[in-house]
């Protein structure tokens, strides 16, 4: 079995010892019917999109299956109060114990502790119960412990079921997410009549994340709103979401402390708005690197790449050498910000490099490897193309959904040579633009609608190696041309 179907084992099993525990129809009187029109979780988020901002979910978890522990001693009533004074719209609670390390107590425990905040003007977050629901039972618990939505998955449950579910949930007041993966499973509920989609950039049988999943899936629906859940780290992911209404961020707010990560991961939603992405490729000298590195620690990150291209391609003069790359195996900012650039090599070779290598980043070319060969990999995918015309953007559909994000290259990668003209204005999915970029001209990128900054190489460079001054010049510019795209909107 895969984890899905492990974790739908488990809960059967444990609904069956719910129903032993608890009487359906006594559960059922204790829970006051509705008497609102809407759940607060649906107008919550109408008023969000009014002021034209994003709903934030913000979530406790102590493991995952995919993840493991992640803070299995962390204190929920703190976590819970972070959450609220960073301006969560909602704060969701795991209930399922076996695979997330959570309870209904935890969720009983969250809505106590919401409810002893002290007023303020602003609203106080609901409360989301996240589990794998199968029954009403659960449902009626949920809303016995405080939950003011539910989590309704797709892809374990039949249409009919999800709907009847739905239909129970909001007789109580609750709001529901119905979450998708892919697809199949849209389509099989898109006659459906729910609100709030939620897409889990989260593949549910292998747990690997995607973050154009959500962009993909959501292409032409302007009728619901939309939750993106999972896989946003840090403030580069942000800008590769497209579509969305709202996020749920989960993992990368339970590691470490939590102020500081709350402080991090909302502080940089909010301050990188707009942010025009900077990939610095081809760097391959320790001192460039160190450079670099040390800008980044002391908070210059405005005039920094966001990304550091390492080439590793059989073809490029600016492959990176065995020797110099034994000091990247112990750069600092290697995981955050180091991508790992294929091109012309094998699937095996690249997958020999990876298992080397702690990248957490990788770039690959179309025409290089498969959509099987890029879902089998645990990295962040990048995916480059050659476009030569306008048609050979059709090439990355078989790809979409299992990547982050797209460069768009000149017919010759690495050469200087400009583009030219064969991307559309309205191209549907956030990409890197590359191909013969400097800081002179940059402002072609805001022609593109969906272009969410550079990737340079030779634009970066004097006499063949990277230049410092040309790098923060460009870092610089873009920061300008964020200005003006902010002042249009």
């Amino acid at each position: 079995m895969n984890i899905l179907e492990k974790i739908v084992a488990s809960k059967k099993q444990e609904i069956e010892r719910l129903h032993e525990q608890y009487d359906l129809t006594q559960l059922s009187e204790s829970c006051k019917l509705s008497e609102s029109s809407m759940p607060d979780f649906y107008r919550a988020l109408a008023e969000t999109r009014t002021r034209d901002e994003h709903f934030f979910i913000a979530e406790f978890k102590r493991k995952s299956p995919s993840e493991g522990w992640i803070h299995r001693d962390a204190d929920l009533p703190e976590q819970v109060r972070i959450y609220a004074q960073a301006g969560a719209g909602a704060i969701s609670v795991l209930t399922d114990e076996p695979f997330f390390g959570g309870s209904y107590p935890d969720l009983k425990l969250a809505a106590e502790t919401l409810r002893r905040l002290p007023s303020a003007a602003r609203r106080r977050p609901l409360l989301l119960q996240k589990d794998f629901i199968l029954d009403p039972i659960q449902i009626y618990l949920a809303k016995l412990h405080g939950a003011d939505i539910i989590l309704l998955i797709a892809a374990i449950l039949e249409p009919a079921r999800l709907d009847f579910l739905k239909k129970t949930a909001e007789s109580l007041g609750l709001g529901v997410i119905v979450e998708v993966h892919d697809a199949e499973e849209l389509a099989n509920i898109q006659h459906l009549d729910f609100p709030v989609l939620g897409v889990n950039n989260r593949d549910l049988k292998t747990f690997r994340t995607a973050l154009n999943r959500v962009n993909v899936l959501t292409v032409d629906d302007e009728k619901r709103f939309v939750i993106s859940e999972s896989g946003i780290r840090d403030y580069r992911d942000f800008q590769a979401v497209r579509n969305a209404d709202g996020f749920l961020v989960g993992t990368s707010l339970m590691r470490g402390s939590a102020d500081l990560q709350v402080r991090a991961t909302f502080g940089e939603h909010f301050q990188s708005q707009g942010k025009l992405l900077f990939k610095a490729c081809g760097i391959r000298t320790s001192e460039v690197l160190t450079n670099l590195s040390q800008a980044v620690t002391q908070s210059h990150r405005l005039t920094t790449p966001d990304f550091i291209g390492i080439n590793f391609s059989p073809l490029s003069k600016r492959r990176i050498s065995p020797q110099t790359f034994q000091f990247f195996k112990t750069w600092e900012v290697l995981n955050p910000s180091a991508v790992a650039v294929f091109y012309k090599n094998t699937e095996s070779e690249i997958g020999d490099i990876l298992e080397k290598y702690p990248f957490r980043s990788v770039q690959l070319y179309a025409e290089d490897v498969s959509p099987a060969f890029v879902r089998s990999l645990k990295q962040r995918v990048i995916l480059a193309l050659q476009v030569r015309e306008t048609t050979d953007l059709q090439k990355l559909e078989p790809y979409a959904a299992d990547v982050d994000f797209f460069i768009l290259d000149g017919a010759m990668p690495g050469s200087g040579q400009r583009i030219g003209a064969m991307i559309p204005a309205d191209f549907p999915y956030p990409f890197l633009l590359a191909g013969g970029l400097n800081e002179e001209n940059l402002e072609v990128i805001l022609d593109y609608e969906n272009c969410i900054g550079v990737d340079i190489a030779s634009g970066i460079e004097t006499g063949g190696q990277a230049d410092l001054t040309k790098i923060e010049g460009i870092a610089r510019r873009l920061l300008h041309l964020k200005e003006i795209v902010c002042l249009a909107k």
